[in-house]
């Protein structure tokens, strides 16, 4: 067994210069452990922790503020 210490930005950079095809290799084999049911869980919970701390938010001012932080972040990442 060969072992190597890597941290998850050197990993993330060097699963970005594999070939598509072993890219999707790869993600069959993460897909088959992921566990659907806690994230939905998560996903949940967390829902339900952001509605309890803002219970008086309304629904389209928040999907304003989602549509613009979105937007806010591609153009981070992209130069634009």
């Amino acid at each position: 067994m060969i072992s190597v210490d890597l941290s998850l930005e050197q990993l993330s950079i060097s699963l970005r210069r594999l070939p598509t095809n072993e890219k999707m290799i790869l993600w069959r084999l993460l897909d088959a452990e992921i566990d659907r049911a806690a994230i939905a869980k998560r996903f949940a919970e967390a829902l339900k922790s952001i509605r309890a701390a803002y219970p008086n938010a309304n629904e389209d001012e928040v999907m304003a503020d989602i549509l613009q932080a979105t937007k806010e972040v591609r153009a981070a990442r992209h130069g634009a």
